[in-house]
């Protein structure tokens, strides 16, 4: 058989002190990890809890908006002047009626069987209505004067004549317009309509530009149409019998047939 073990030797004083001071600080740190997180926590709520109170005690202080001044009054319109009445009309007298005065010839006949008043005296040629009766004037008779003829109107100066039958014409179509070619993306989709184009010519009727006046609503079949308009032919436009640059309005319809 074999002998037991002899017990373990006890150990020193200090040893046990150093022991014990190791697991006394490992406990320690355990327990700061367990419990810290809680006691963490706690801090914040104190300290809100003290913000809390002096958002609290914080004095409400009341601003009163100061009073508008009064508004301006407005002052009253001026005062018209007083008309001014015009002066009356001082209304002058009609000259004095002159009366006239006649003096008779007072005669005195010393014969008291005959009368006092003038008697008439017919004269020797002639009578009471005229002279038809008297003597002729002496010398040649005055002829009668002449009526001066009227004078001619003058006869209106003749209209120039134009130097061409229509002096004044719009841009045409020389001969025919081409047809524009109706594409066939377009016929498949079955778009129709019309496209008007707005063709500017030279002084010789030449295209010069051409550009879209009113869409179809189809960007192929304004294609067709720009090509026609530039295509055709065209006689410039007329002022006073002069060429004269201009535009013309070409039309394009597409009817899908």
């Amino acid at each position: 058989m074999v002998p037991p073990a002899p017990p373990p030797a006890p150990l020193p004083p200090a040893t046990r002190v150093r022991n014990f001071l190791g697991w006394a600080f490992l406990i320690s740190i355990g327990v700061h990890l367990v419990f810290g997180p809680f006691l963490g926590n706690y801090k914040p709520y104190t300290q809100q809890d003290k913000e809390v109170e002096k958002v609290s005690v914080t004095k409400k202080i009341k601003v009163i908006p100061p009073t508008p001044p009064p508004p301006t009054p407005t002052p009253p319109p001026p005062t018209p002047p007083p008309k001014q009445t015009p002066p009356p009309v001082k209304q002058t007298a009609p000259p004095p009626e002159v009366k006239l005065k006649l003096n008779v010839v007072k005669t005195h006949n010393n014969d008291a069987s005959s009368s006092t008043e003038n008697k008439y005296v017919a004269p020797p040629v002639g009578n009471e209505n005229g002279n038809p009766n008297g003597t002729e004037a002496s010398g040649p008779p005055v002829p009668a004067s002449t009526p001066a003829p009227a004078a001619t109107a003058a006869a209106p100066s003749p209209t120039p004549k134009p130097l061409c039958a229509n002096p004044n014409e719009d841009a045409t179509i020389k001969g025919t317009a081409v047809e524009p070619e109706y594409p066939d993306m377009a016929r498949q989709m079955g778009a129709v309509g019309t496209t008007e184009v707005k063709v500017t010519l030279d002084a010789e009727g030449s295209p010069v530009e051409v550009s879209v006046y009113k869409s179809a609503g189809n960007a192929a079949l304004d294609q067709a149409a720009l090509r026609a308009a530039k295509a055709t032919q065209y006689n410039a436009e007329l002022v006073n019998c002069v060429k004269t640059p201009g535009s013309y309005i070409f039309r394009a319809d597409f009817t899908g047939e």
